[in-house]
């Protein structure tokens, strides 16, 4: 299919609230909070949840006038550069509330452990904030005094602030851009919402057994038959201090053109990359596909004698080997791993 083509909002269940500012951010009324807080972005993976819904994660896309899913609209041809998968997956993220404890695979883990050719390193781009009753915050990293043993106690005993304080906690604001890589233990604070980019794999491994919102988790929620000692096996041990960790995972935005930014480069991360655009005319063409999302409205998207006129929110594939053109034209652009 060498034409770009327009997702649809895919939202997909979570453990947790949000969504309102997604909804205000596309246009979508009422821009309300409900346990579909994530929109799903060129995604060709199912949602792994408690109860299991048919397709749920796989974005919906605008073919010919009608919805279809991606995975009906997109050959692996249109990956380019003999890629079998896409390789990665985005969503908009909104969180009313504070995530759940976690942690993600690496790659081996996943590969021994899950059989999988994708472990879970993401990141995470600040699109804008809202105050729940106190700033918005993540944590990030094990502090220096952190061992196995300990973290084993506080799950065992489900002491939640003692996890927590086990984490370096950071504010966070528009603009700012976070690597979380495979191990690394994390959570989102309450009025974090987010572009978040990562391998495309849902395996989340959890240390709280009752969620914020107060839903108790199955096992298959916490570490998906595994084993809490295997899950407790997914976590980076490696003591960090806060300053390694904001040198490490905060990543400083490189200016790469007049028209483009650096967000996340390969030198940070084989995984993905990230590039900021604010153009007056602009060429893209590559030899894989992209994914491209719009953060203002007002701008244009030009393929051969059609147009696109652009609105914040909008997110199009576009297939390998297609050139478009954009004008006046604000957005990211997303990139698949490194070949």
């Amino acid at each position: 299919m060498k034409k770009p083509i327009k997702q649809l909002p895919t939202f997909a269940w979570r453990t947790y609230r949000g969504g309102a500012m997604i909804k205000d951010y596309l246009g979508i009324s009422p821009a309300e909070d409900t346990f579909y807080p994530e929109d799903w972005i060129s995604s060709f993976v199912e949602a792994k949840n408690k109860n299991y819904v048919e397709n749920e994660g796989i974005t919906r896309v605008l073919l010919e006038g009608e919805e279809r899913l991606i995975t009906e609209a997109v050959s692996t041809e249109d990956f380019g550069e003999g890629r079998s998968d896409s390789g990665v997956l985005i969503k908009f993220l909104d969180a009313a509330e504070r995530l759940g404890i976690q942690v993600h695979p690496t790659k081996e883990y996943a590969k021994k452990i899950f059989s999988s050719n994708y472990g879970k390193t993401e990141c995470w781009h600040i699109l804008g904030t809202r105050n729940m009753g106190e700033p918005a915050v993540i944590y990030l990293g094990f502090k220096e005094y952190v061992t196995k043993e300990l973290w084993k106690e506080l799950f065992e005993k489900q002491d939640i602030k003692g996890m927590l304080d086990a984490m370096h906690r950071f504010e966070v604001k528009a603009g700012d851009t976070i690597l979380v890589t495979g191990g690394t233990p994390h959570a989102i604070g309450a009025g974090c919402f987010l572009l978040e980019i990562q391998e495309p794999s849902d395996y989340t491994m959890r240390t709280e057994k009752v969620t914020v919102a107060g839903d108790t988790l199955t096992p298959m929620q916490i570490h998906y038959g595994v084993g809490e000692e295997k899950m407790l096996d997914c976590f980076d041990y490696t003591p960090k201090s806060r300053n390694e960790i904001q040198d490490k995972f905060f990543l400083k935005p490189r200016k790469a053109s007049d028209s483009t930014t650096t967000l996340v480069s390969y030198e940070d991360t084989p995984c993905f990359a990230l590039e900021q655009i604010k153009c007056n005319l602009l060429t893209i063409e590559k030899p894989h596909f992209v994914t491209l999302i719009v953060t203002k409205s007002g701008g244009e998207l030009k393929y051969q004698d059609e147009i696109f006129n652009l609105n914040r929110g909008d997110k199009f594939f576009i297939p390998a080997n297609t050139q478009i053109s954009l004008s006046n034209a604000e957005g990211i652009i997303c990139y698949p791993p490194k070949r």
